[in-house]
């Protein structure tokens, strides 16, 4: 329901991920970014059968190989160097139950791209400086941008990962492609903003007309963005 899809084509993506939503599969969730992807994810999440499980997310970009291989897949204690006593859980361990989102998973090293498709057909984890493997009951969501076969035809990302995740792929359109979304998109962003500065906040229906004219490369973050620079600005509201 936290979902605003009033345009034919954001009718039809709020549509299929609710179909997904009622099975166990990997979703790759492709869009450009700004399009609210863990959104998406989290609404999955709510609708599915693993709902009173936790969802968990985890952005590849932020963590170099190493880091990120320690916190998806946990570490004994004695691991590496600095690796804290009686070791940690990894994500996959913390999400037993749930969803595990993995956000740009395009930006993942080639080598833990081969673990993780291990992962998805196995459904075992093995902690870093580990001998033993886990048991892993956990939802994998996945999202990148919209390129990641070009991704896969420059050597950058497995293609054997890429069909693995691909079984289920939702594609959010950009907002430019469902201008339709943006009258009732901007009143739940304006509705928050009231609450958040204490003062109800209107649109014209000039501003309307001006806001669905623009081609938001930044999508719904952009235009999250531009009515809150307003909000703060505007004497009456």
């Amino acid at each position: 329901d936290d979902i605003v899809a009033e345009s034919p084509a954001g009718a039809q993506t709020k549509a299929l991920a609710e179909k997904i939503a009622a099975t166990d599969a990997t979703v790759l969730l492709e869009s450009e970014s700004g399009t609210g992807k863990e959104l998406y994810a989290q609404a999955i999440h709510n609708a599915s059968l693993r709902r009173e499980g936790v969802f968990v997310a985890i952005n590849c970009a932020n963590f170099n190989p190493n880091m990120l291989e320690s916190e998806l897949f946990g570490y004994v204690e004695g691991a590496f160097t600095g690796a804290k006593k009686g070791g940690k859980l990894g994500l996959f361990e913390a999400a037993a139950g749930g969803t595990l989102f993995l956000d740009e998973i395009s930006e993942m090293d080639l080598g833990l791209q081969a673990k993780l498709l291990r992962v998805l057909q196995e459904r075992r984890i093995r902690p870093v400086g580990g001998v033993k493997e886990i048991d892993v009951d956990v939802r994998v969501i996945a999202a990148c941008n919209a390129g990641l076969p070009d991704y896969v035809d420059q050597g950058k990302f497995r293609k054997d990962l890429y069909y693995r995740l691909n079984t289920f792929p939702i594609h959010i359109p950009p907002l430019r492609e469902r201008t339709g979304d943006i009258p009732a998109l901007a009143a739940a962003i304006l509705d928050q903003l009231s609450h958040k500065l204490r003062r109800p906040f209107t649109l014209t229906d000039e501003a309307v007309r001006l806001l669905q004219a623009h081609s938001w490369p930044g999508n719904v973050r952009e235009l999250r963005n531009v009515l809150e620079f307003c909000a703060y600005l505007t004497p009456s509201g």
